[in-house]
């Protein structure tokens, strides 16, 4: 855990001002106080904190949909963050955790919209591996600052995570997605207030990045949020990805958690484990899931979502899509995902003995080093038969073309890419192809600034996570970020604009660009000093693990076996 502490992504508390009177406004559920915030530069804002959307998911509720709220009599007091929700430890980046946490925030401005609809929503979901983080992932104070005083509304939420948002017997028994079902819950809710609140329900963005953009891509994919929005932003993260969806590696979890709370002699393993109290769920998840991360794994996540026949009709990616309601997305990735995670002491389990890399080693990182990897761990027998060593020699000989890209260290970087590529990218971008051949409005991006004081002298390119600092103002253990400087804030205009333009006119566009729509080719906005469209993203890469698939009949990029019916 203390690993955890020191590079997840932490956020201060920052005292709000307040001034007198409070503001109060009235809802179906009942009267709610909120507090008057102004800004450094005077925009003045209306905050309503730890407003619970769904009753407490404990005792009997807990491994349940979530239900709606109690109505209250006496107004609410929404002047403080609620807690974070419960993981696998009692400990949190943002205060002491508890189950009863499901709740959300909302950001409006102080003046009435000009347009008598009310003000466009962005519901913003956080991230954290679908084991950490809180509606604070994103900070109210920043939320002001770059979004609300544009003339948004935003809501912040929590959902419940790890053990408690995602257990799964596999079957009908504990189906899981609890977590995500709480997203639905909170987005209905949202729907019920947000007229109160001078917001438009008809004109709702849900956006988020690493699980909370992979959150938003099962969203997207689902026919219960059909009327909860109307268009999605989904950064790095995808409902494909293993990390995100991978029905062995989550089945496995979750029988180590059963076995763990001594329930697996139980006729009703899920009553069983309802019995148990808080602290118990969390010593017996921490007895196999001591760093938050799986180590040495393409798949590096314990607790996600799976594709349970219910929250979405389908048993895979690319047949949910095709079912899905159509609707406009942005989605996007950073240049080099996987910078975050490729060498132990930035992030990621220091218990893997090949991934991540230490210091020392990334700094003579091999060919020798690289070709270790890719067979211990992505060219598996698992995944590849008696094929291993075949598809192996393969993936190199195909990353190896890729050097080209980069001016130092050169397997270092493609260590970085492949995990990049098969984490992040590759399921994203076909998401994205498969979205718009289905019928959605679909626009790319490719996030590749990093000022000054980020880069890291052993690797090349924008890291996992680091998009967002452009909203949230950047992370604890990070250099400071000098954003007075006239190119990092230059570029945090520009990026911050094209959310804006999408939110509000359905095009992602800045002052050089105006997007183009995803066809058949990935056509994409880079985001640089200088932001332009470009044309046709890494299509070898596409066709490097579109083939790969084909041949070997397992798709490692969504971590299945391919059946006879399946195409990419």
């Amino acid at each position: 855990m203390q690993t955890i502490a020191k590079f997840l992504l932490l956020f201060l508390f920052v005292k709000i001002n307040c001034e007198s009177p409070d503001t109060i406004v009235s809802t179906e559920y009942g009267k709610i106080e909120g507090l008057i915030y102004t800004s450094s530069k005077g925009f003045r804002t209306e905050v309503f904190l730890g407003i619970p959307f769904a009753q407490p998911p404990i005792n009997e509720l807990r491994f349940e949909k979530p239900i709606p709220p109690t109505p209250w009599k006496t107004p609410l007091k929404a002047k403080t963050i609620g807690s974070p929700c419960s993981t696998y430890t009692a400990a949190s980046m943002f205060g002491p955790t508890a189950e009863d946490c499901l709740t959300l925030n909302i950001l409006k401005p102080e003046t009435p919209s000009d347009d008598p609809n009310g003000y466009p929503v962005m519901v913003s979901i956080h991230g954290g591996a679908f084991i950490f983080g809180s509606a604070e992932f994103f900070p109210y104070t920043k939320a002001i600052e770059t979004l609300v005083s544009q003339g948004i509304i935003v809501v912040t939420i929590n959902y419940r995570l790890g053990p408690f948002g995602f257990f799964t017997t596999g079957d009908s028994n504990a189906p899981g997605n609890y977590g995500l079902w709480d997203q639905v819950e909170a987005l209905k809710f949202i729907q019920k207030v947000i007229p109160d609140f001078n917001g438009n329900p008809k004109d709702v963005t849900i956006f988020g990045v690493s699980a909370g953009g992979a959150s938003c891509s099962w969203l997207s994919l689902s026919p219960t949020t059909k009327d909860l929005f109307n268009r999605a932003i989904i950064m790095s993260g995808s409902a494909s990805a293993p990390w995100a969806s991978a029905e062995d590696d989550l089945v496995e979890s979750s029988s180590k958690l059963i076995a763990a709370a001594n329930c697996s002699q139980n006729s009703n393993i899920k009553e069983c484990l309802k019995g148990k109290s808080t602290a118990e769920i969390q010593a017996a998840t921490s007895s196999f899931m001591k760093h938050g991360l799986r180590g040495d794994s393409i798949n590096f996540g314990y607790f996600y979502p799976r594709f349970d026949m219910d929250f979405v009709k389908a048993s895979n990616m690319k047949e949910a899509i095709k079912k899905a309601p159509k609707k406009p997305n942005l989605q996007g990735v950073c240049s080099q995902e996987h910078n975050t995670f490729a060498i132990a002491g930035s992030f990621g389990n220091p218990a893997g003995k090949l991934v991540p890399v230490s210091t020392a080693k990334a700094s003579n990182f091999t060919r020798e080093d690289f070709v270790e990897i890719v067979h211990e761990l992505v060219a598996t027998k698992k995944a590849f038969g008696s094929n291993a060593q075949e598809a192996a020699e393969k993936i190199v000989e195909f990353y190896e073309t890729q050097k080209n890209l980069y001016t130092k260290n050169f397997y270092l970087q493609l260590y970085s890419q492949l995990f990049s590529d098969l984490t992040i990218n590759i399921p994203q971008m076909r998401e994205a192809l498969q979205k718009a051949k289905a019928g959605s409005d679909v626009y790319f991006y490719v996030y590749d600034y990093l000022p000054e004081m980020l880069k890291n002298e052993l690797l090349e390119g924008t890291a996992h996570g680091y998009e967002f600092i452009n909203f949230n103002g950047g992370y604890p253990g990070f250099p400071e970020i000098d954003w007075k400087n006239p190119v990092v804030a230059g570029v945090q205009k520009t990026f911050i604009d094209m959310f804006v333009n999408f939110v509000k006119n359905g095009v992602p566009s800045g002052e050089t660009f105006s997007a183009v729509k995803v066809t058949s080719k990935l056509s994409y906005v880079k985001i640089n000093t200088k932001s332009e469209m470009k044309d046709n993203l890494w299509p070898e890469r596409l066709q490097f693990w579109d083939s790969m698939a084909k041949t070997y009949g397992f798709d490692l990029p969504e971590f299945q076996k391919l059946s006879p019916r399946d195409e990419l």
